[in-house]
């Protein structure tokens, strides 16, 4: 309970509601109590966390090879990490995005390089996606620099490559974290940014079972 000490324009102490007060240096204060602040578990809050959970996992394991070359220069008043993660949340339900043909690698005002094949040798720990070289096409270079992600939707591995072939190549090879096997089913993203850094394209996307 709290007393007022000097009539109802003076200090007073303990608590009123939300307010205590109390004496600093024989000065009267008066602080407010932080409103108690609920953990709202509803079935919609909690489906929110768990996609930011998992697209910050996803997002944390590419953010240097991927991420910060395709993203941070263009993002506007954020990070590329945030603008990566704001863009994909709602596919990623789960550790891996669904559907696949909407995870955005990146985007721009260069158009995307349509994936000609995956190589998908079962066995194999390194794949090889291939397109063909459209260098002259609008804002398409010779050597720009390509990146490529690899998902096997069937064991949750997640390849990634950046910066060892350029578009005039039409070639990239990603190394996957384990071999692939006879069934599993393979998602491939290709993106392309201006040896400057300063154009980026969208990415195109490719589906291939082993």
């Amino acid at each position: 309970m709290g007393k007022i000490k000097q009539g109802i324009l003076g200090g007073f102490s303990g608590k009123v509601a939300n307010v205590v007060g109390s004496s600093w240096k024989g000065i009267a204060v008066m602080k407010s109590l932080p409103l108690s602040v609920a953990n709202p578990r509803t079935a919609a809050q909690v489906a929110q966390r768990t996609k930011f959970s998992n697209v910050t996992v996803f997002a944390a394991l590419i953010l240097s090879s991927i991420i910060k070359p395709l993203w941070d220069r263009f993002a506007q008043n954020m990070s590329g990490f945030n603008d990566f993660v704001s863009s994909n949340i709602d596919l990623f339900a789960a550790s891996v995005p669904s559907p696949f043909a909407d995870l955005i690698i990146s985007k721009g005002k260069m158009l995307s390089t349509v994936i000609d094949t995956v190589d998908t040798d079962d066995g194999s720990t390194t794949l090889d996606i291939y397109w063909i070289d459209d260098s002259g096409a609008g804002y398409k270079l010779a050597d720009d620099n390509s990146y490529a992600i690899i998902i096997n939707e069937t064991t949750g591995d997640v390849g990634f490559q950046d910066v060892t072939s350029i578009r005039s190549s039409a070639v990239l090879s990603v190394a996957m974290p384990n071999e692939v096997s006879t069934g599993d089913v393979l998602h491939a993203y290709l993106s392309f940014i201006r040896a400057d850094g300063t154009v980026c394209s969208n990415n195109s996307y490719a589906t291939a079972t082993v």
